[in-house]
């Protein structure tokens, strides 16, 4: 999870053939998500809509940190709970992923494992409980040769 926390499957078919058997295929963006920004959070029993109050410089959990992490809006009805990791933040014509659900502060404690903490670019820590946030996906885009194929070389990288 260091600077971000996003998995990546190789799949044995392709999008086409996904999407002939009934799958929905989903596009996936090349912009950051920034303050402001309206989204949806889709899991299995609904899709509620989000808000992006921030772009936190820093997001340290457990000894790991991630670079550029969203933070919902604390109005909202998105909300971040165990078992919900990994569900996908989509544009709001829910066909394009921008990112995807990966914690929340639990206790209100700061930087210890399901409490995340923020940290500024001046340093400074900041952990709310209940505060919920996802990771930014636009980077890999640029990693994907012809044919939807991974390469780390394609953005900066090592294979």
């Amino acid at each position: 999870m260091t600077g971000t926390d996003v998995a990546l499957y190789r799949l044995d078919k392709t999008y086409a053939q996904l999407a002939r058997e009934g799958a929905k295929v989903f596009r996936l963006t090349t912009s950051p998500m920034r303050a402001g920004d309206r989204l949806l959070m889709s899991y299995a029993s609904g899709r509620p809509k989000c808000a992006i109050e921030a772009v936190v410089p820093h997001l340290r959990e457990a000894g790991y940190q991630q670079d550029a992490a969203v933070r919902y809006a604390a109005s909202d009805t998105c909300v971040s709970r165990p078992g919900l990791s990994g569900s996908a933040l989509l544009s709001l014509d829910g066909n394009t992923v921008m990112g995807v659900n990966n914690t929340h502060n639990r206790d209100g404690e700061s930087c210890t494992e399901g409490n995340p903490c923020e940290v500024g670019r001046d340093g400074t820590v900041t952990a709310v409980k209940g505060r919920g946030y996802g990771q930014q996906v636009h980077r890999i885009a640029a990693c994907l040769t012809k044919g939807s194929r991974f390469d780390l070389r394609r953005c900066g990288g090592k294979k």
